[in-house]
């Protein structure tokens, strides 16, 4: 029976076995607004992981991006201390059927790979001259939690049973999400995944940001490569072909991301994306404070569970 797992709790560097979790009720509906979804609608949709090597630790442009919307979103540690307080109601569930609960890694306090990071692109060069525009391997944090997913896949029937119910949906998973749903307002999944799209797609259309894909295309042709903006070189068709990125993958990445950074183009486009923002949120506040009212409630829920459970005995930094 496969395990109903979350969605859009990893980044986009996992999709295949992303696409098998069954979120918990309002948290992916609000993770997918910090980015995830934006990531793999608008932005570049990321070529196959790189099979397991060293992760290159985030950069600090990558770390200081951030948009507007996030004040109103989920933050992949955010999901992660959800689906912690899910996983400790779910253990004690679990254990009044005589059963034990692995638990995931409880949240770090950091972030090993920002949320942000391919928002542009890519925008650091050890990843351009390791990986182009492949997706690097998970961080040792990311691969723990994928080692617990991929240990509950192979529960023995009577735990899988009393874990998800005879379906796949219910058991003590469902109680704990239904316990952690408890007083949180819904939210409109769709129309805040609206103003995400909109607005992403709204900062590529402001004239400082069609400018600088110019400025960027013209170098880019000078080193030999012919693209509109980077979001094409991204999402080439021929980068999908290969497990390992090719030598000429790797030339076009690297020269991406030089072209990026002598045309100023990232933070010519950040800066286009937080205004483009800003205005959406100023148009629809109301929208925007319910947004912000389900996420604060959700975390408010599920910090107090950890709260009563106990602090997580170490962390995953």
């Amino acid at each position: 029976m496969p395990i109903p797992r979350p969605t859009g709790l990893f980044p986009p560097s996992r999709p295949a076995r992303a696409a098998h979790r069954r979120p918990p009720p309002h948290a992916a509906d609000l993770v997918v607004l910090a980015g995830l979804v934006l990531l793999g609608g608008c932005a570049p949709p990321p070529q196959p992981a790189v099979p397991a090597d060293r992760p290159v630790e985030a950069s600090a442009e990558a770390r200081a991006l951030r948009v507007p919307l996030d004040d109103f979103t989920l933050s992949r540690l955010d999901i992660h201390t959800i689906e912690y307080a899910e996983d400790l109601l779910t253990r004690a569930c679990m254990r009044g059927r005589g059963f034990d609960w692995e638990l995931l890694p409880p949240p770090a306090r950091t972030d090993t790979d920002p949320l942000h990071r391919r928002r542009y692109g890519v925008i650091e060069p050890e990843v351009a001259e390791r990986y182009g525009y492949h997706v690097p391997p998970p961080a040792p944090d990311q691969q723990a939690r994928e080692q617990v997913w991929r240990r509950r896949e192979a529960l023995p029937p009577a735990e899988q049973r009393a874990a998800y119910g005879p379906d796949g949906q219910g058991g003590c998973r469902e109680t704990a999400r239904t316990r952690l749903a408890q007083g949180i307002p819904a939210v409109d999944q769709q129309q805040l995944n609206g103003y995400i799209g909109d607005t992403f797609e709204a900062s590529q259309r402001v004239p400082a940001v069609v400018a600088a894909f110019g400025a960027w295309s013209a170098c880019m042709k000078a080193g030999g490569f012919t693209y509109r903006t980077p979001l094409d070189a991204a999402n080439d068709r021929a980068w999908a072909s290969s497990a390992r990125p090719a030598p000429r993958e790797i030339a076009v990445a690297v020269a991406d991301v030089v072209c990026k950074r002598a045309t100023g183009l990232v933070a010519t486009w950040s800066a286009a994306d937080q205004a483009v923002q800003l205005a959406a949120i100023a148009a629809h506040r109301t929208d925007f404070a319910r947004f912000r009212q389900a996420r604060d409630a959700e975390l408010r829920a599920a910090r107090q569970v950890i709260g009563q459970t106990g602090p997580p005995s170490k962390s995953t930094t």
